[in-house]
């Protein structure tokens, strides 16, 4: 009687325990190819970084050279000179224009928002994307200025 059911459950438990070991068998063997896998990753990484790290030190060397200081006293004549190419584009300026108008639109009395409002409006209009449109703001300013 109990002796049967104690040997019945056993022999449950037991293959209950052996479908986890085939699964755990799994699962490591998966966790060991991954650690493979990132390990050699790791190297790869570490190679890279280190010939990183000595093509810096060479450029550094190259660039703390007196040859490479006379070089950049012929290219660089004047002090105020700099190696950063500064632009502006049009659509750049239009839009940080429109932006100070916006900003001077809200403290403006009426008058001055009618005339901030035919600024934006030339500004964002089809002719301002169109043509350079700076020229007709820059009059209408110097106008209500004067």
């Amino acid at each position: 009687g109990e002796l049967g059911v104690a040997i019945v459950e056993m022999k449950n438990d037991l293959s209950v325990t052996e479908a986890a070991l085939i699964e755990d068998q799994k699962f490591l063997a998966e966790l060991e190819k991954s650690c493979s896998t990132k390990t050699q990753e790791w190297d790869e990484r570490s190679k890279t970084r280190a010939e990183e790290l000595v093509a810096l030190a060479d450029t550094i060397k190259v660039l703390n050279d007196d040859d490479a200081l006379d070089l950049f006293k012929k290219v660089l004549p004047s002090a105020g000179s700099s190696l950063v190419q500064v632009s502006v584009s049009t659509s750049a300026q239009r839009a940080r224009a429109l932006g100070m108008i916006r900003s001077l639109h809200r403290s403006a009395d009426a008058q001055s928002r009618l005339h901030l409002d035919l600024l934006a409006l030339t500004l964002s209009g089809k002719r301002a994307l169109s043509a350079g449109g700076f020229d007709q703001v820059i009059k209408m300013c110097d106008d209500m200025v004067a």
